[in-house]
């Protein structure tokens, strides 16, 4: 069975800043600037094909135990229950068939894809000065990062990811009672993206009361100064950069992430 991990915020690890490394799209920053929000991440469309795409491992079935929860929770929230003949036709078939095991599993995975998709993310860091997201996210350091502070109340909640060594095993009952289950789908991702040191922005499910993760369309809303500048690549274009903010926040300051000579390092002037 699996273990439900609290998610830790950035306020309670000591952060104070958080940085979203994107490309320079002066519209895309115009309406950021001027319309103060941000756009969100629909989590079907991520890069990594393990991230929020959670699959439900089929041997978990052979225990007897988890079988008999499984199944309880699967005919329990079933839109059209099966009559009993049918039901005990179902789990023989599952218990003999490792086959339909896999498919039945298969499907659920899939219905809990498209449950992690109607949510929306933003992601962060508090590293401003990381060759690799440089690299990686904002096109090849010839874009912007942007800087958020975390005493707010939308970047207050964002939450750590979490990187374990080894694929987590969820099964599907859990995401019935453990909410907590469902947003840690969201926070996990393969060991091998810990040099991220990655935080999520988790939208609430839709149609919850008004709250700053409830998004507006694709966009989060920025709370009032929020945002702390703009940190322009070491190989953007400042002045064009420069330009964009004096148009529609001309109070916002424009930094640059610089190479420092005769090292591997970046450093953040201004």
């Amino acid at each position: 069975m699996g273990e439900a991990h609290t998610p830790r915020f950035a306020a309670q690890l000591g952060i104070r800043r958080l940085y979203h490394y994107e490309e320079f799209n002066a519209c895309y920053l115009s309406t950021t600037l001027r319309d103060q929000k941000i756009h969100c991440a629909n989590p079907a469309n991520l890069n990594d094909p393990w991230d929020c795409r959670p699959w439900l491992d089929s041997r978990s079935l052979q225990d007897p135990e988890v079988f008999q929860r499984v199944m309880s929770w699967y005919h329990r929230q079933a839109k059209q229950p099966l009559r009993s003949d049918l039901k005990q036709q179902l789990e023989a078939s599952l218990r003999n068939d490792p086959k339909k095991r896999d498919k039945f599993m298969d499907d659920l995975s899939k219905d809990i894809q498209r449950m992690v998709s109607k949510r929306r993310i933003y992601c962060l860091t508090p590293d401003p000065d990381s060759i690799l997201m440089w690299s990686h996210y904002a096109e090849h350091h010839r874009g912007i990062c942007l800087e958020f502070g975390v005493d707010n109340p939308l970047f207050a909640k964002a939450l750590q990811v979490l990187y374990p060594p080894e694929y987590p095993l969820w099964l599907p009952d859990e995401f019935e009672a453990q909410h907590d289950r469902t947003v840690e789908i969201i926070l996990t991702k393969a060991e091998q993206w810990r040099y991220e040191k990655e935080f999520r922005l988790v939208s609430l499910m839709p149609n919850l009361k008004a709250d700053w993760l409830r998004p507006q369309g694709d966009y989060f809303a920025l709370p009032a100064g929020a945002l702390k500048s703009i940190i322009a690549g070491c190989e953007a274009d400042y002045s064009a950069i420069s330009e964009v903010v004096k148009e529609y926040l001309p109070t916002l300051p424009v930094r640059r992430a610089v190479r420092v000579s005769n090292r591997y390092r970046l450093e953040i002037e201004g």
